[in-house]
């Protein structure tokens, strides 16, 4: 079965995700916890959490609209 590479141009880890957003990693780490931000998707292999850039785009929109306030 063919997995996909871990950070391919599609792809986000927490550290890029957090980057992107202007946050930290523990940041991010909370609002999911908190339930501001949706559980990221996992890979099967080893449980590592990923975003998509969709995922962060609508993330972005959520953080403008003051829907998932920090």
């Amino acid at each position: 079965m063919a997995v996909a590479p871990l950070y391919s141009g599609h792809m986000l880890s927490s550290s890029q995700l957090a980057k992107r957003l202007g946050k930290s990693k523990k940041t991010i780490d909370r609002m999911i916890r908190d339930g501001r931000l949706p559980e990221p998707n996992r890979f099967e292999s080893n449980g590592w959490r990923y975003w998509t850039l969709q995922d962060a785009a609508e993330i972005e929109v959520l953080l403008e609209e003051g829907r998932a306030d920090v």
